[in-house]
Order: structure tokens, then C-alpha cells, then sequence
């Protein structure tokens, strides 16, 4: 700004010349062309003085809201995901700012700060949060049981699975969407999920060619019964079924089958096929069940089901459950 220097006045009176030491100086401030924001003014920190509307806008969207859309890096369990600013609603009322930029009247060397209001939908938010969930879920495992070459019961242990806390997700990143981006990216809140299966209880192995029945707590073998099974006609099925019925002292029902024809309903008695009890499987009309003809255990001889004397399938009965896994091999 220009500067107007001291100088030396002198006075004359007739012959005697006086000097004055120095005059008095002034400083004079070229004011900002109209239509300009005013000296010391800044838009959330971020100096814009002597700048037009349109250069203060494009200042801030730059500086401040450029950063505030772009992705956020997040992490879960090890893995690196993002998440949109925009999707999450993101806005920024950037013309408000510099409107009240233009129109402020800063004190003599103090600085006015204008701030920029920025929001965050969490509606969309919580949205955006529970369908990135869904992508990164790990899920909770059941305990279940298969057979090895053996045919002995091997257990895979259960294990809790893991989710995003939603709402301590949306209540972490609403305010961090619109602040400073950190070093290193957020973790998301998680939620344990429990196993629904957390132990394998009772499990029946039949083996077909040694005629046998094992019933196995998880892999520790409770017990061996000796069964029949079904004639070549009629083989008992092999695979992996599980118990869906159980019935004390029940009635059998022909199947439909030319071997049953008109045979007819037999109630519970020394007569019926079943026995006292019957242990349905997932195999149609096939199951456990004791027979009034136990010279048959050890042989090939039912139409399919497995056959056990009534002593045992009577023991067996109470040890197992609809639901545990029945092995056919």
C-alpha cells in the first residue's frame, strides 16, 4: 500500500528561517474491489479474503468438500472395504458459506470465521451400512459330523461368526464422514453371532455289510447292536439321514408297495412288525424298529428297514432324538 514519507516543512519569518523536525505521517488502505469477500474472513478455517464468490466456492469445494466425498477406507476381521460418502447422503451447504463470507464485516484485525455446514443422511447411512454388512459377514458355523473312511464320526467344532454393530457403525462414521480422514482406516463396531449347533450329541452308524448298528456319543462309541437289514430285493439305503420320528408301541401301516398288498393296518401286539418301537429316518419309510422274528438279526432279510431285537431298539430308543444324524453305509 502506498506510504506517504515524513518530510521537513520549513516556515520563514522575515530573515530567521525555524525547521520543524518532522511532520506527521498517515497510511492510506486501497480498498477491495466490490463484489469481494472483505479482509480476514475464512470459510471453516480456510482463509478466502479478497476472493470473488465464484473463487471462494471453488476454494472450499476443493479444500474442504472434495476430501469429505471421497471413499472411506474401512476394515472388518482383516479385510479392507470402502464406504461412499454420497450414498451415505452426504451434503455440504457451501453457497450459504460463501453468502455469509461476502456479507461479513470483520472487527479491525480480528478474523471471522464462517462455517460450513455439512450433514450426513443416517437413514441412508444405517442403508448403505447394512448392505455392506451383508457382503462381509462371517458367518456362524455349526458343530456337525460326517464319517471318515472308517466309518467312524468326525466332529467339526462350532465357531461364532461375526457381523457389523449397524448402530454402532452409523453412531462412529456420521461424524467421521465429515471430518478430517484419519491415518489409518476405521474399524467397524462387530457383533458376535452364536452358533445355532454348538455340540453333536447322539449318532447312529449302521454298516450294512457287517450287519451292525453303533451308536456313538460325538465320536465316543456308546454301544453295538446287532441288526438286519434289507433283502437284495429291497436294499436299506445308503447316505446321511437323520431321526424325523419316534413311536412307543406302534401301529404299522402297509407301505405302498406290491410286497404290503392287503396286509392291513396291525395294531401294537406280539403280531406286529415294528415291534415295540419305532425310530423313523429322513430315508422315505425306512427306520429302526424291533421285529417279533429275531432269527432274521444278522441277516439280509427286511424289506428295507433295519430290524434289532426288542431288548435293544428298546435301548437304544430313549439314547437318541429326532434330529440326530443317522449314517448308512
Amino acid at each position: 500500500m502506498p506510504v506517504i514519507h515524513p518530510s521537513v516543512c520549513a516556515l520563514a519569518a522575515g530573515a530567521i528561517f525555524l525547521t520543524i523536525p518532522a511532520c506527521a505521517f498517515a497510511q492510506q488502505v486501497t480498498p477491495l474491489p466490490e463484489g469481494t469477500i472483505p479482509v480476514g474472513v475464512s470459510i471453516a478455517g480456510l482463509d478466502v479474503s479478497g476472493l470473488a464468490a465464484t473463487s471462494a466456492k471453488g476454494l472450499v469445494l476443493d479444500t474442504i468438500v472434495a476430501p469429505h466425498r471421497a471413499p472411506m477406507p474401512l476394515t472388518f476381521h482383516g479385510r479392507t472395504l470402502e464406504i461412499d460418502p454420497d450414498a451415505a447422503g452426504y451434503a455440504a451447504d457451501v453457497d450459504a458459506a460463501v453468502i455469509a463470507a461476502m456479507q461479513a464485516v470483520p472487527a479491525l484485525g480480528a478474523i471471522t470465521n464462517i462455517p460450513l455446514v455439512e450433514t450426513i443422511s443416517t437413514s441412508k447411512l444405517r442403508d448403505v451400512i447394512k448392505w455392506r454388512a451383508g457382503q462381509i459377514a462371517i458367518p456362524a458355523r455349526d458343530a456337525t459330523v460326517s464319517l471318515n473312511r472308517a466309518f467312524r464320526p468326525v466332529v467339526s467344532k462350532a465357531a461364532f461368526g461375526y457381523t457389523v454393530d449397524v448402530s454402532k457403525a452409523v453412531a462412529l462414521l456420521a461424524p467421521a464422514l465429515i471430518a478430517a480422514r484419519p491415518a489409518t482406516p476405521y474399524a467397524l463396531p462387530e457383533r458376535r453371532v452364536a452358533p445355532e449347533v454348538t455340540s453333536i450329541g447322539p449318532v447312529i452308524v449302521v454298516t450294512r455289510r457287517s450287519f451292525k448298528l453303533r451308536l456313538y456319543s460325538g465320536t465316543r462309541r456308546i454301544r453295538t447292536y446287532p441288526v438286519a437289514i434289507g433283502q437284495p430285493a429291497y436294499p436299506t439305503p445308503t447316505g446321511n439321514f437323520r431321526v424325523i420320528q419316534k413311536q412307543m408301541n406302534p401301529t404299522w401301516f402297509p407301505p405302498s408297495s406290491p410286497w404290503a398288498a392287503g396286509l392291513g393296518p396291525v395294531p401294537p401286539g406280539s403280531s406286529n412288525p415294528l415291534g415295540t418301537r419305532w425310530i423313523g429316518t429322513s430315508a422315505p419309510a425306512i427306520g429302526m424298529h424291533g421285529t417279533p422274528n429275531p432269527s432274521s438279526i444278522g441277516s439280509a432279510a427286511s424289506h428295507g428297514c433295519i430290524r434289532m431285537y426288542i431288548s435293544d431298539v428298546e435301548n437304544l430308543y430313549p439314547r437318541v432324538q429326532v434330529g440326530t444324524p443317522v449314517f448308512i453305509r
